[in-house]
């Protein structure tokens, strides 16, 4: 996929793997569009280069995901949209986390990318484009702390697949990244023992993989997961969750 020149929304760009992606993209001659929920971490976002412009959009938010595609048809339509956004929450279900909390974690990983992909599609079949959600390593296998974040995760996985095959042979390319723990503001308290990838190392997989046409990327530990997950599923959870509250 040629990138120069095309628009691309990225939700969740202010920060973390979204504003990584950004200014990857941007670098590659992209128009890039960053939403998030706050505006001065979006502007902020944003000034780090040219080609990177902010639109303060909650994706739980009917009408401000409406009101972002119809912003970006009127500019001329949208090339590929990243969905991007998404919140983790560890909790111990025996210790009354707050339910609201819980939803509120459906909300954005689970009905965000729905409610995108819904809006946008219809202007995107128009025109070759493609549509990226990024899921998590975790798609394969659970990590027992955070129980809504890794079931998100794998609903994403299974939505995408599903995404793919009905817009076979449609303008609309579909592709999913599923990043390892990547080292961001999100992964500050997982088990210190994790590795962690950088964003920057992400993103040049990521790019690689959407230049070279492969649908499913699975950088650094992830391919590891999606293949254990496989051939050994009860032995690699174990493994993922020796130490959950580490």
């Amino acid at each position: 996929m040629e990138l120069h020149q095309k628009r691309i929304v990225i939700t969740g760009g202010g920060s973390g793997i979204g504003l990584a992606m950004a200014l990857a993209l941007a670098a590659e001659g992209a128009q890039v569009v960053i939403t998030g929920r706050g505006k001065a971490k979006l502007a902020e976002a944003a000034s780090k280069h040219a080609n990177i412009s902010a639109y303060v959009c909650d994706v739980t938010d009917e009408a401000a995901v409406v009101a972002l595609r119809d912003a970006m048809d009127a500019a001329g339509g949208t090339d590929l949209l990243v969905n991007n956004a998404g919140v983790m929450h560890r909790f111990d279900v025996t210790q009354g986390f707050p339910l609201e909390k819980q939803l509120q974690e459906i909300a954005i990983d689970v009905s965000g990318p729905v409610r995108l992909v819904h809006h946008f599609l219809p202007q995107m079949l128009q025109r070759a484009s493609v549509i990226v959600n990024v899921s998590s390593g975790l798609a394969y296998v659970p990590y027992a702390a955070a129980p809504i974040y890794s079931a998100s995760k794998a609903f994403l996985h299974t939505y995408t697949q599903s995404l793919r095959a009905q817009l076979a042979g449609t303008s609309v390319r579909v592709v999913e990244l599923l990043p390892p723990v990547v080292d961001t503001e999100m992964a500050a308290e997982l088990d210190p023992s994790f590795a962690r990838m950088a964003p920057e190392k992400l993103v040049a997989a990521f790019i690689k993989g959407l230049k070279n046409n492969v649908d499913e990327i699975t950088p650094g530990q992830s391919a590891q997961l999606k293949l254990m997950s496989r051939l050994a599923p009860g032995f690699i959870f174990q493994q993922l969750n020796k130490n959950p509250w580490g």
